[in-house]
């Protein structure tokens, strides 16, 4: 995907780098894969919240081209907090501008829910029934007729 330049000649997006002592080029890509699920969120969580994320140029080239609105409902930044969304994980922390869109924070749990009902949906593991807490209280009225009760 390309966007135009300042003199309006198209450029490709790319994703930025951070620079070490030496002046050599690191790549945001490469981090060693986090062991556990926990270390995962973790590890996203710090990524979604860090500068690389807000400044990303992928993310703001997302939010550009959907004009500040959610895809789905339109709302505007006034209207809702808008939170751009991986549609794939696939280049975490080099994503491009096709792998994200823009939500409204209530889309987002939304769409966020289904993708998470439909992956464990096909999970060949079920989670147990859910259990009760408390057995349900007495019904408040005994309809029943004195005859019956004795």
């Amino acid at each position: 995907m390309t966007f135009p330049d300042a003199d309006g000649q198209p450029q490709p997006i790319i994703p930025a780098q951070a620079i070490s002592a030496d002046d050599t080029p690191i790549s945001m890509c490469s981090e060693a894969p986090a062991e556990s699920a926990a270390d995962r969120a973790s590890a996203y969580g710090r990524y979604i919240s860090s500068a690389a994320w807000q400044t990303s140029p992928a993310r703001l080239a997302e939010l550009e081209a959907s004009g500040h609105r959610c895809r789905l409902c339109f709302a505007s930044r006034r209207e809702a907090r808008l939170e751009v969304h991986h549609r794939t994980y696939r280049n975490f922390r080099c994503e491009l501008a096709e792998d994200l869109t823009t939500l409204c924070h209530p889309c987002h749990l939304g769409v966020t829910g289904m993708e998470r009902f439909r992956k464990y949906a096909r999970s060949p593991f079920k989670p147990p029934p859910p259990t009760p807490a408390a057995p349900p209280p007495p019904p408040l009225f005994d309809y029943r007729s004195p005859l019956e009760i004795a």
